[in-house]
């Protein structure tokens, strides 16, 4: 697996900075998806298959944006790969004891 690579280039960066860019990031993927959404919401319209599969591809760049950022962030706050894989390894027992998988 190819884990994201935090960025430094908000390290030591104060909060309001790190909001504003992870604000950047998601609103990148709620356009990309509003537009994907458009494209595929009427069954019954013709659609270019290959729009919607560039559409999809820059709703995954933009996601994967989201979790650079995130483990950026993290990074930042002292959370280095290993705690994170932690961090990681919470999130998904607790998800699995609410049912999500």
């Amino acid at each position: 697996m190819i884990k994201p690579i935090p960025c430094g280039k908000f390290r030591g960066a104060p909060t309001p900075e790190w909001v504003a860019k992870l604000k950047e990031e998601v609103h990148e993927v709620i356009q990309e998806a509003i537009y994907l959404e458009s494209l595929t919401a009427n069954y019954y319209a013709e659609t270019d298959i290959e729009e919607v599969g560039v559409t999809e591809k820059r709703l995954a760049m933009e996601l994967t944006d989201v979790i650079t950022v995130c483990v950026s962030w993290l990074d930042t706050l002292g959370y280095d790969e290993a705690a994170r894989d932690r961090l990681q390894q919470g999130v998904n027992e607790k998800n699995k004891a609410r049912g999500y998988f």
